[in-house]
């Protein structure tokens, strides 16, 4: 132990006694350990970390399988619920809803989330109440009292955590709920953004309709029942509901899928790949250090052959060195832990709203005792890794030759040879992490260059939801809102304004239909389509082109025949060169009257921007307006300077109206789930491969400056004899861009290989994508050409007089 802390006191002295050294080793590995840990500390997170539920591992999550569909998978309809209940593989199955509503009391009307959950919902993930009490067996059947359980960010938020609040009654969505419960705020339940709960009671249609879906299933496994029993399990039932309700089930399954792999599956390979590629940017900086320390090995290679003289062991001297080098690992580590933090709050601060719901084991990131044993361990073997090479190098050295008088410290071929060899290896790292940067990129433009069937610039969107107390009756509802939009159109700046109940690119509700006339199509094929509501100049406001027929107008009323719009890919798939226009459409399975065609449309994305186009049928408002639309509105300039006009208009005509979800459609568009899943990664690699590229620069340029400082003799030599300064220029020019052109292809070639994983990732873009791969080399053989250039320029201001003299 002696022995180790005087090779740590000496180990520090040298390193204060280089402090320019010392800092540019610190910053490199605080650069390439810190982004490893921020990284870490979302792998962690996300797929180390237990989920926050008891017994975690036995919880799965449960979809309809419908492989043969528009959607591969689906959630239940409430019978289905109580069908899949009656099993001998889960010990229980707990169902929820997704869903929202305004809250209103004292001061502005709330928009909230409110999804809504059977009674043993909480038991079953084993959470336990701040205050108060959580749902009670029998809560969830229709006709029960109506409660609410809050969350815990609501309660402090809203009601400053006054336990108080037990007992009072909200008012939400038009009806009142008492208050009974408190969740702790470590809960955090992701395919359910909640601000609080509601006790899942079905309305009498979803208690018998097997054609409603929307109701999600969680089930805990028995002990020592295995996935593959409770998929044979659930699969017999699933095979019983298909064979006696052929109509609404033919050719379903049901699939059970772990929870944690439900919450993070598709935030996994995205996370792996960050890892990799920050694992990338670590090996950069090792091989910068330790080109670093063979440099700096030089100049101690006297220093070194005198203690062997002396006595000193060749392991001794090594395990000394690779103390300085520790050392070195340590404080980069330390600095890292700093670039981390700061990384990982920098990485929370720039999600959205959406995805932090939908991603919320970021919310609470934090460099913990985990974390920090992570860095410790990482810094550790990092030190070891670059310091090793140098080490040993510095111990063979020639005693005879470093000990002589006057004796130059020429580098051996081996030591040329590692260095040469250290630089390729960080041209090719950084050729991978530039052409995973470069693909990603390319792919999220083409992403956010996708055609979305309208025109979103100048497009302001925002939800109104009218109180249920004033506008119970769908006719006022519908009168609103033809108001609205008419006094929305009269405001200066203001194009057009139009009100949808669902936005593009949010998916919806579907319905099946067939066409009045045709052949019935067997159960189970029959088209879905997504359904929206929208007035009479919600298309032209967008941009959708009318292709046939008219648009909703004046005649569509409530007490009017029912009618309906489809789009483009309704009328190829269904009519194929057929005029749709008054053919009439009838529900499967459900008992309603026929609705008559009278228009087709563009096609819009309406589920993502990743996605193909799907059906959709539009209906008039008049005829289905509901409480809560979204207006979309276009204007002559910037429509975000126009939020607050619109909402004054809004207010004028009703007072309470709740006002939410003001954002322009471009904004929508780049901040969708497609695009923030590829936008991302990009950012992120794009940094590391910046990082990786601008070490890599620095470690050519010192490889090709030391080793002018070691030619110049010979170039002096070269330029008595004649030489020219553009030969001396070409010379040293060509050794650089020797190396980086091996760099080069070895990075290309694995380039090729590991970018494969990305395929997943990409859109529209090959993972060997050409111009990608070629923009990647030209780029680099530009900055490698810099890098080589200064040191080769100041090689042809050698005086061969002064350096003949100095030999």
């Amino acid at each position: 132990m002696q022995t180790l802390w005087q090779d740590i006191r000496y180990g520090a002295r040298m390193l204060l006694k280089k402090p320019g050294f010392t800092l540019i080793a610190i910053l490199t590995l605080a650069l390439g350990i810190g982004a490893n840990t921020a990284i870490f500390t979302v792998v962690d997170a996300a797929l180390l970390r237990s989920l926050p539920y008891k017994e975690s591992e036995r919880l799965y999550h449960l979809w309809e399988a419908t492989p043969q569909k528009e959607y591969a998978q689906r959630e239940f309809s409430y019978p289905d619920f109580q069908d899949y209940r009656l099993n001998r593989a889960f010990e229980e199955i707990a169902g929820y809803r997704r869903g929202g509503g305004i809250l209103r009391g004292p001061g502005e009307p709330t928009p909230i989330m409110a999804p809504a959950a059977s009674a043993n919902f909480f038991s079953m993930l084993g959470v336990e109440p701040v205050i108060g009490r959580l749902f009670q067996q029998g809560e969830d059947k229709p006709g029960a009292e109506r409660v609410t359980v809050l969350t815990y960010g609501l309660w402090q938020r809203m009601f400053g955590g006054d336990a108080g609040i037990i007992g009072q009654k909200l008012t939400i969505g038009g009806a009142g709920y008492n208050v009974v419960g408190v969740l702790p705020a470590s809960f955090q339940f992701a395919p359910a953004p909640a601000d609080l709960w509601l006790p899942y009671q079905p309305t009498e249609t979803q208690l018998t309709a097997r054609f409603m879906h929307g109701t999600n299933l969680i089930g805990r496994l028995k002990s020592g029942v295995g996935v593959e029993q409770a998929q044979a399990e659930m699969s017999a039932i699933a095979s019983r509901i298909e064979r006696d309700y052929n109509q609404s089930h033919a050719g379903t399954g049901v699939k059970i899928v772990p929870l944690r792999e439900q919450l993070v599956g598709n935030v996994k390979p995205i996370l792996l790949v960050l890892f990799g590629a920050v694992g990338f940017v670590l090996l950069i900086a090792c091989a910068n250090i330790a080109n670093l320390l063979l440099t700096r090995s030089l100049a101690r290679q006297k220093e070194v052959a005198l203690r062997s003289a002396l006595g000193a062991g060749r392991r001794r001297i090594i395990r000394q060195l690779l103390t300085e080098s520790a050392l070195l690992a340590l404080f980069g580590g330390a600095a890292g832990l700093l670039v981390a933090s700061w990384g990982v709050d920098a990485l929370v601060a720039t999600l959205p709203k959406d995805q932090l719901n939908a991603l919320p084991f970021l919310k609470s990131l934090r460099v913990d005792a985990g974390v920090m044993t992570f860095t410790f361990l990482l810094s550790m073997s990092t030190g070891i890794v670059f310091g090793l090479a140098p080490a040993l190098q510095a111990t063979g050295a020639d005693l005879y030759e470093a000990l002589k008088e006057g004796g130059r410290a020429a580098p051996g071929g081996a030591r040329r040879r590692l260095r040469a060899a250290l630089v390729v290896t960080e041209i090719a790292l950084s050729v991978v992490l530039l052409t995973g940067a470069g693909l990603m990129m390319k792919s999220l433009l083409r992403l956010l260059r996708t055609d979305v069937g309208f025109d979103p610039r100048n497009l302001l969107t925002m939800t109104v939801a009218l109180p249920a107390s004033k506008y119970g009756d769908p006719g006022r509802r519908a009168s609103f809102y033809g108001l609205l939009t008419e006094r929305l159109e009269s405001l200066p700046g203001v194009i057009g304004a139009g009100t949808v109940d669902i936005l593009p690119l949010l998916g919806g509700n579907t319905t099946r239909f067939n066409v009045e006339g045709d052949p019935i199509p067997p159960p189970g094929q029959e088209v879905e389509a997504n359904i929206r509501v929208a007035n009479e100049s919600y298309f032209q406001t967008l941009g959708v082109p009318l292709l046939k027929g008219r648009f909703f107008d004046e005649r569509d009323k409530a007490d009017a025949p029912g009618v309906v719009i489809i789009n483009k890919s309704v009328a190829d798939r269904i009519f194929a060169g057929r005029d749709p226009i008054g053919r009439r459409l009838s529900y499967t399975g459900i008992n309603s009257a026929p609705i008559q065609i009278i228009g087709v449309v563009g096609d819009v994305k309406i589920i993502g921007l990743d996605e193909a186009i799907k059906p959709v049928l539009y209906y008039p408002y008049k005829q289905s307006a509901s409480l809560a639309t979204s207006l979309v509105v276009r204007a002559s300039a910037d429509p975000a300077a126009m939020v607050n006009t619109i909402r004054d208009a809004c207010r004028a005509l009703e007072p309470d109206v709740a006002i939410f979800n003001a954002r322009t459609m471009e904004e929508m568009i780049s901040g969708s789930p497609a695009s923030f899943m590829r936008r991302l990664p990009a950012l992120l690699i794009g940094v590391f491969a910046g990082v990786a590229l601008l070490l890599a620069s620095v470690g050519l340029y010192g490889v090709i400056s030391y080793s002018v400082s070691q030619r110049t003799r010979e170039i002096g030599v070269r330029m008595a004899l004649g030489a020219r300064a553009t030969d001396i220029l070409k010379m040293v020019l060509k050794q650089g861009l020797a190396l980086a052109s091996v760099g080069m292809v070895i990075g290309a070639a694995g380039a090729l290989a590991l970018t494969r994983l990305l395929g997943a990732m990409l859109y529209e873009v090959s993972a060997s994508d050409p111009a990608t791969f070629a923009l990647v080399s030209a780029a680099l053989g530009v900055v490698a050409s810099l890098a080589c250039y200064i040191p080769a320029r100041r090689a042809t201001k050698v005086d061969p007089m002064v350096a003949l003299r100095c030999e």
